[in-house]
């Protein structure tokens, strides 16, 4: 999170926008190791199990990683999904106490005050170990010993909120079984944000649906929320998902002009009568 560092290109949201994952600390880190994060990833399905009893579906996750802004952190009252941060990754390869003591400990603390600060709990830490790191340092930790410091400095009782990834570029079996360890973490932390979220934003979104009757509600507003809802599924490639939100908007749209004709409600758009 230094000033200096190179910042990342804008986030630009659009109908093909991935599940939006911000990462701090050591920017040049999770640089290099982004090539592999993005191929890797979304190549293990995913069992997703949501509410309502719904069926459920294997899916593939992706993500847009981007540098991690405190203004990219939901204010209050602002539900949108399409711009929601659904994890935050700290990404370091300290192994040395003077450094760790230094700047990493303190800047691990601002982060996580700054999550706290906007009621953000869904948080990783990664740990990167490096063989070639470790050559010429007078200081160094134990790889358990950094870990277990970290872990009792900042994740309390929980411990699985940190994770170690192996010599990540070299081409090795004890490589490989960390960046499975690693990603199976990743996956399953994602998709529960993701899945507690997603309630939220349905609950409120249904919340709204029961309140047409009422004085004052729009219907172009109600729109943009469940299209939204459908913009979230398409994301995720439940192309089904989505058409069937567009199909309940059509549904309540064509109910609203029946009982418009009828003279029995307002205008859905401008709550006048007098609308066209």
């Amino acid at each position: 999170m230094d000033a200096s560092e190179e910042p990342l290109p804008p986030v630009i949201y659009t109908m093909e926008n991935k599940p939006i994952v911000t990462c701090a600390g050591d920017q040049n880190l999770f640089t290099s190791v982004y090539p592999t994060l993005s191929q890797q990833l979304p190549r293990e399905p995913m069992e997703w199990r949501r509410s309502y009893g719904r069926a459920p579906k294997m899916i593939h996750l992706e993500s847009n990683f981007v540098q991690f802004k405190e203004e990219l952190l939901p204010k209050e009252g602002n539900k949108a999904l399409l711009t929601f941060p659904f994890l935050h990754i700290y990404w370091t390869e300290c192994c040395d106490t003077e450094v760790y003591k230094a700047t990493v400990k303190d800047d691990l603390t601002k982060w996580q005050n700054v999550l706290k600060a906007h009621s953000s709990v869904d948080w990783l830490i990664v740990i990167v170990e490096n063989d070639a790191k470790k050559k010429n340092k007078t200081n160094i930790l134990p790889r358990t010993s950094i870990v277990d410091k970290i872990r009792n400095d900042f994740c309390n009782k929980q411990s699985d909120r940190c994770v170690v990834l192996s010599d990540p570029l070299k081409d090795s079996s004890r490589t490989q079984e960390s960046w499975n360890a690693f990603l199976t973490k990743l996956r399953t932390l994602l998709l529960m944000s993701f899945t507690k979220n997603l309630g939220k934003f349905e609950d409120d979104m249904r919340t709204l649906r029961e309140k047409r009757t009422e004085p004052g509600w729009s219907f172009c507003e109600y729109f943009m929320v469940q299209e939204e809802l459908a913009f979230v599924f398409e994301m995720l490639q439940q192309f089904e998902d989505a058409l069937v939100q567009y199909d309940e908007l059509d549904a309540l749209f064509s109910q609203y002009v029946v009982n418009f004709g009828a003279g029995g409600i307002k205008c859905p758009f401008h709550n006048s009568v007098a609308c066209w």
